[in-house]
């Protein structure tokens, strides 16, 4: 059996981005406080229900947004509370910053391709698309998780809840 060195996870890994966890936590709950405000205002322009007991197209919506108001005011008051105490500072370290960053563009041109590719098509190929990004390179992960997945979607939205996508 190898033993690890004593250094292990403690030595710098090229390719990588390393910040301090309370920049970042504040940083990063600012940008997204803001998106959830813009959200859940956005959610309260939705139609109100016709039955009073429902909770609307809006309600769920807004139940998302409030619930990650909270947990991000959270975050932010832990990240304002590390920067301000006297304790050594975590690092976070992102090894990989190319594949977070196309990951990131990979989830957005779903976002926007959703409508024109319909949601099998465009769940199959984007899903693909982001394990590929990963690192995934075995080929039946790469085919057989997207199928899996867009027959998990298809069954239980399309045949057991009867939702009909575009």
């Amino acid at each position: 059996m190898e033993e690890e060195p004593a250094h292990a996870g403690k030595q710098r890994i090229s390719e990588s981005i390393r910040f301090p966890l309370p920049v970042l936590e504040v940083t990063v709950g600012l940008v997204l406080l803001a998106t959830l405000i813009w959200y859940g205002l956005d959610a309260r322009n939705l139609p109100t229900p016709f039955n009073a007991t429902d909770i609307g197209a809006g309600g769920f919506p807004l139940l998302i947004a409030g619930g990650t108001i909270v947990a991000t005011i959270l975050m932010i008051g832990f990240g304002i509370a590390g920067l301000l105490g006297k304790a050594e500072r975590e690092v976070t370290q992102w090894r990989r910053p190319f594949y977070v960053l196309l990951t990131s563009l990979i989830f957005i041109a779903q976002a926007a391709w959703f409508e024109t590719l319909g949601v099998y098509v465009c769940v199959g190929l984007f899903s693909a698309a982001v394990m590929l990004a990963a690192g995934e390179r075995r080929p039946l992960h790469v085919l057989g998780v997207p199928l899996a997945l867009v027959v998990f979607i298809y069954v239980v939205f399309a045949l057991a809840l009867n939702v009909v996508f575009p």
